[in-house]
C-alpha cells in the first residue's frame, strides 16, 4: 500500500484501526476511503482519503484547531469536534469536489464535502458519539473561498496544515 512509504502514516492507520467506533464506520462516506488525492509535497505519504483521516484523527486535530466556541469542550477522545470547516477546506484542496453546509436544529453550521457525487464527512463522529442525527440534505453548496473569508478559520486551517507537516516530519 502506498501509505507505507511514510511510517508516520502507517502508525496513524494502525492506531485508527484499533479505535472503537460507535457506528462501526470510520467517517461518513468511508466507502470512498481509497480515493486518491493530488500529491502534496508537504504531506509525504498521504495518498488517500483514509490516510488523511487517520493522520487528522490520531495526531492533527487539536483543541487549538477547533472552532473557538468548541475549544472549551474539546477532548482528545472526540478529536473531530469543532473541526468541520477547516477539514472540509483541506479535503476540497486535496481531493477536489465541492463543500456543503447545513444548519443543525440548534442553529450551528456544519461543513462537509461531496466527492464523486457522494457526501463525505470526516468529522461526522463528533455527532455519532452523542447519538445526534445529521441530515445532509437539504444543504447549501458553498464556494471554497467562503470558508477562508473568516480570519480565524483561515488561521486554524493553516495551523491544521502545519500540524500535519510537523507530524509527518517528526
Amino acid at each position: 500500500m502506498m501509505s507505507e512509504e511514510n511510517p508516520k502514516v502507517a502508525l496513524a492507520l494502525k492506531k485508527m484501526r484499533q479505535k472503537s467506533r460507535p457506528r462501526g464506520w470510520l467517517f461518513y462516506g468511508d466507502e470512498q476511503k481509497d480515493l486518491t488525492c493530488r500529491p502534496v509535497k508537504q504531506f509525504p505519504g498521504i495518498h488517500s482519503l483514509l490516510d488523511l483521516f487517520a493522520v487528522l484523527e490520531q495526531y492533527c486535530w487539536r483543541k487549538e484547531t477547533a472552532y473557538p466556541s468548541c475549544q472549551a469542550e474539546w477532548v482528545p477522545n472526540d478529536p473531530s469536534y469543532g473541526q468541520c470547516a477547516i477539514t472540509a477546506m483541506l479535503v476540497h484542496d486535496m481531493f477536489g469536489g465541492t463543500i456543503h453546509k447545513i444548519r443543525s436544529d440548534n442553529g450551528a453550521t456544519h461543513y462537509f464535502n461531496k466527492l464523486n457525487g457522494k457526501y463525505v464527512d470526516l468529522t461526522r463522529e463528533q455527532f455519532d458519539l452523542y447519538d445526534l442525527p445529521v441530515a445532509y440534505e437539504p444543504n447549501q453548496e458553498i464556494p471554497r473561498e467562503y470558508c477562508g473569508k473568516n480570519s480565524n478559520t483561515l488561521l486554524r486551517y493553516r495551523l491544521l496544515q502545519r500540524n500535519i507537516m510537523v507530524y509527518l516530519k517528526e
